[in-house]
């Protein structure tokens, strides 16, 4: 049975996230429900800044202001730090931004390894919030944007 995670294992994983990828991740696992794999396939044009929207796994979802944030943060990192990438996908890393593949799955899930609060740990949790047994619970997805200063 799924139990909720405690305020301290998201408070826990919230500091461990210090990275402007980091904090995207972070916000895609928990507040969007996305699995590693899917946040690792994540490609710019899968992106509608605009609009304010994303596609994740063929789904379109609506930005909200937490993620657009994130979102914008680690576009101008990227933006800086690999100038001339030709790489496609949303995250990238030192190994994929010379090449056109995804950052693996181990790199996207490292800043949280160990944490109790893991990636797929949030990404359940923040759907627990609409489970009816639990109408008062508050989930990490409702939590998280307080918690990075939201």
């Amino acid at each position: 049975m799924l139990q909720p995670l405690a305020p301290g294992q998201i408070d826990r994983s919230v500091a461990a996230a210090t990275t402007p990828a980091a904090r995207l991740i972070l916000a895609l696992a928990a507040v969007h429900a996305a699995r590693v794999a899917q946040i690792a396939t994540l490609m710019l044009d899968g992106l509608g800044l605009g609009n304010r929207g994303l596609t994740i796994a063929g789904r379109a979802r609506p930005l909200d202001d937490l993620t657009m944030k994130l979102l914008l943060d680690w576009l101008e990192h990227r933006r800086r730090r690999w100038p001339s990438t030709a790489n496609l996908h949303l995250l990238i890393n030192n190994q994929t931004a010379t090449k056109t593949s995804r950052a693996s799955n181990h790199w996207i899930s490292a800043t949280l390894r160990g944490q109790d609060a893991t990636l797929e740990r949030l990404r359940v949790d923040g759907q627990l919030e609409e489970a009816p047994e639990t109408p008062t619970y508050q989930s990490s997805a409702s939590v998280i944007p307080s918690m990075l200063g939201w």
